[in-house]
């Protein structure tokens, strides 16, 4: 079994809670961007996998994603044409981690836990085409050979 989704448009980061504070007990929310991605990333699964478990409980996975962030319109000609030919890598924020976090938290119903993905083979680049290319499978022994 494999999962493969093309998430169009800019990566997001997940965020920290935000606190409502105008009641006596603080109640803690998802900020409004992140909350849009994800529910946006959620439709995506429901529309091509109907919100079917594609992994079973204990199954380990690995994933391939890559995120591909979109060009700056103030650079030089030069250097615009240097990261459309993915000659130069994003070193900037936001973190791997936190873009991860956000593609996990909007796949949550594809397996019974995100603790199963064993493997992570992740990357950020620059494109004029901005989208999140995500590849889950199974683990199986012989791809852990074959890198070897």
């Amino acid at each position: 079994m494999k999962l493969k989704l093309v998430i169009e448009g800019n990566p997001v980061s997940a965020s920290r809670p935000g606190f409502n504070s105008k009641s006596s007990k603080r109640k803690a929310y998802t900020k409004g961007k992140y909350r849009v991605y994800k529910n946006n990333i959620e439709i995506l699964y429901w529309d091509k996998y109907h919100n079917k478990q594609l992994f079973e409980r204990g199954m380990p996975l690995v994933a391939h994603i890559h995120f591909y962030r979109p060009i700056q319109k103030s650079l030089s000609k030069v250097e615009h044409a240097r990261r459309a030919n993915h000659e130069v890598r994003p070193t900037i924020k936001p973190d791997l981690d936190n873009y991860t976090k956000g593609v996990l938290d909007g796949l949550k119903r594809a397996w019974f836990d995100d603790g199963q993905i064993t493997d992570f083979d992740i990357s950020k680049d620059y494109d004029e085409h901005p989208r999140v290319e995500v590849e889950i499978e199974e683990w199986k022994f012989e791809q852990e050979e074959r890198s070897r």
